[in-house]
């Protein structure tokens, strides 16, 4: 046992790191960074490349890396992203957040090549010196990691509360007005918090690559237990995070034991999914527990320049008629319903899957765009839809389109349950619980042999209606595109209905609707159980298309944060730019496959991780921001005195804010 409990508390002390450095920007500029991992990984390739690459003493390359490298990053990031998102809206700050987790792993590649880097090196001696800890064998980049995390926590704690740049740092969040007019230069204590931010993530990245290995999801699985930690510590207690990730370390340590084996097969059988996923999965086991255990955690706090916020878009010119209006989306989905007659084979199938997507994608429409929720799971919703698809269909012999339907239903509780105990606390508690379901589903429901069948996937026939087959690609990309628009039609009446007044409401002020009677938790709710059967929908269609179902592949975590991604880039409030996304989705990367190599092959991430880190200056997306031009284009031939269209008086559009 007492081996497990030194590798716990090595793994728990980076841990520790990478979540002080988390909770150092969030309390300075209550912005969660969803990219610490990504920067953590970006660092640690960083020290690689001078250790390894360049020949440096590890030593030297460690401190390049995490005292100049690092900190440069965080002013980087600050100058141009940051700092405009300090007064941002909480669900701009996370998605731009989340573009930055998307892009910077790819960018990385780019940088430094695509190579898998297999040896280990560390800070400390090659090869790694040898001592002993309560009679355990631990080697010098563990001994490293426990001396630096012990540090790392006396000198944090000591800077916020016996400095005056801990006070600076406190009277900043209260009041960034308040706190400048005392001559506070708020702008230096909101650099200076990113820098050290980074830092730390950086030095949790170079203490974890000797031990994990330089993997992507190594650092990404640092992340996702420093996320639960920080929900432990409150989101602001230091002390609480460093217990927090220890705790977090020494259970994931001791589930690995033989006595922890022992004990739980007794309940389990040894081959069951729980008990191989549960290690990875206790992070956001305790994630949930502590989220439903702190009642009071309640919303953030903290005033906002609304006059650095976004600016509602200027109304429609009165004289736009209806049909002038839909023009756009119309001409875009006839381009649509064109492309099988130009293209066959993979091209066909390529652009089939992203129109499978665009209805998946659909489900932020409601759930973001209209609810102004970030859900993290909603491809985990998707590939549940999907895998209840290739049981019913493929195993049981259902027809296919009954078993969809029967999918997506399945999917309405489950996206209830993850979005119910968060829903009171805000935003930012809300996507740590969906992340937290959606890596639960992964490690366990998705790895099942029923449902992956040992990663070769379940077979899914194609629909019949009657005695017409959809066994042609033709044909089910018809088919496909007319289930598109009952989806759409459905969402764009949910917008105009009596439930999208309520969710637009509460968007705009969710304490308004409430003083006015509005139950804001029944309606996002509803938004959430929408949005989870479309979801469900898209992953069903999407795997019989395919006609094999691969949840862990296909709708994989990770995933479905690029997801997230591209569907705000080209506009969540908008149908057209789901469909949109879908397509760019599947196409964007099969063109680059073709027409180019190598490290050239990551643009497509980068660039749908770039359009969401762009909602810091327009939260709306391309198709909103299309739409406005147009708008005032017209208006200026307008004012120009050129003739106009006559038609009806139109209502302004509400896309003008996430």
């Amino acid at each position: 046992m007492t081996p497990y409990l030194v590798g716990g508390v090595v793994i728990g002390s980076i841990y520790a790191i990478a979540t002080l450095g988390l909770l150092v920007t969030y309390t300075s500029s209550r912005i969660f960074n969803f990219a610490h991992g990504a920067i953590a990984y970006f660092i640690a390739v960083t020290f690689h490349q001078l250790a390894v690459g360049y020949g440096w003493s590890p030593l030297l390359a460690a401190a390049v890396s995490v005292l100049v490298v690092a900190p440069l990053v965080g002013l980087f990031l600050w100058a141009v992203l940051f700092r405009r998102l300090a007064d941002a809206p909480t669900s701009v700050r996370l998605v731009s957040t989340i573009g930055l987790w998307v892009a910077i792993p790819p960018l990385t590649r780019l940088i430094y090549g695509r190579e898998e880097i297999f040896d280990r090196t560390g800070i400390g001696p090659t090869p790694a010196h040898n001592y002993k800890l309560l009679g355990v064998a631990i080697d010098s980049n563990q001994v490293i990691v426990l001396v630096a995390a012990v540090a790392i926590a006396v000198l944090l704690t000591a800077l916020m509360r016996l400095t005056p740049y801990g006070l600076s740092m406190r009277a900043t969040v209260d009041s960034p007005r308040l706190a400048a007019t005392s001559g506070i230069d708020t702008r230096f204590v909101g650099a200076t918090s990113w820098m050290i931010g980074t830092g730390l993530a950086g030095l949790a990245g170079v203490l974890l690559a000797p031990l994990r290995g330089y993997l992507e999801f190594q650092f990404t699985f640092l992340l996702l237990g420093a996320f639960a930690a920080c929900v432990i510590a409150r989101m602001h207690s230091l002390v609480l995070g460093f217990a927090g990730s220890m705790l977090i370390g020494l259970l994931q340590s001791l589930a690995q034991s033989k006595q922890a084996d022992d004990l739980l097969t007794t309940f389990l059988s040894p081959d069951s999914v729980i008990l191989k996923g549960l290690d990875a999965s206790i992070p956001f086991i305790l994630m949930i527990i502590f989220l439903i255990a702190y009642r009071d955690l309640g919303r953030e706090h903290f005033s906002l320049d609304r006059s650095a916020t976004p600016s509602p878009d200027p109304p429609p010119p009165a004289s736009r008629s209806w049909a002038r209006r839909a023009a756009p989306a119309a001409l875009v989905f006839a381009v649509v319903l064109v492309l099988p007659e130009l293209v066959s084979g993979l091209w066909l199938a390529v652009i089939a899957k992203g129109l499978a997507l665009g209805i998946a994608f659909l489900s932020y429409t409601v759930v973001t765009g209209e609810g102004g929720m970030i859900s993290l799971c909603q491809v985990t919703l998707a590939g549940i839809g999907g895998a209840v698809v290739a049981d019913l269909a493929g195993n049981a012999g259902w027809p296919v389109l009954p078993a969809v339907l029967v999918a997506a239903l399945v999917c309405v509780p489950i996206g209830l349950l993850a979005a119910l105990p968060s829903l009171r606390l805000g935003d930012l508690y809300l996507a740590l619980a969906t992340l937290a379901l959606a890596v639960l589903v992964q490690n366990t429901f998705f790895q099942a042999p029923s449902v992956n069948n040992y990663d070769s996937g379940v077979v899914v026939p194609r629909p019949m209606i009657g005695s017409v087959g959809f066994g042609d690609d033709r044909a089910f990309f018809y088919l496909l595109a007319g289930l598109f628009v009952l989806v759409a039609i459905l969402v764009v009446n949910l917008k105009r209905s009596t439930t999208g007044l309520v969710l637009t409401a509460t968007r705009s002020s969710e304490a308004a609707s409430a003083t006015v009677g509005i139950s804001v938790v029944r309606a996002k709710l509803a938004a959430f159980g929408v949005s989870a059967f479309i979801a469900g929908v898209g992953g069903g269609l999407y795997v019989t298309y395919a006609q094999r179902s691969q949840p862990a592949q296909a709708f994989n975590v990770l995933i479905g944060v690029v997801w997230l991604a591209v569907v705000v880039t080209w506009g969540v409030r908008s149908p057209i730019g789901a469909l949109l996304a879908g397509l760019s989705f599947t196409v964007m990367p099969q063109l680059f496959s073709e027409h180019l190599s190598g490290e050239w092959l990551e643009v497509p991430t980068i660039l749908f991780g770039l359009g969401a880190i762009g909602l810091a200056r327009d939260p709306r997306g391309i198709v909103a921001h299309s739409v406005s031009w147009r708008r005032a284009r017209h208006r200026r031939r307008a004012a120009d005195g050129e003739p106009t269209a006559p038609g009806p008086p139109t209502a302004p559009d509400a896309m003008a804010t996430t």
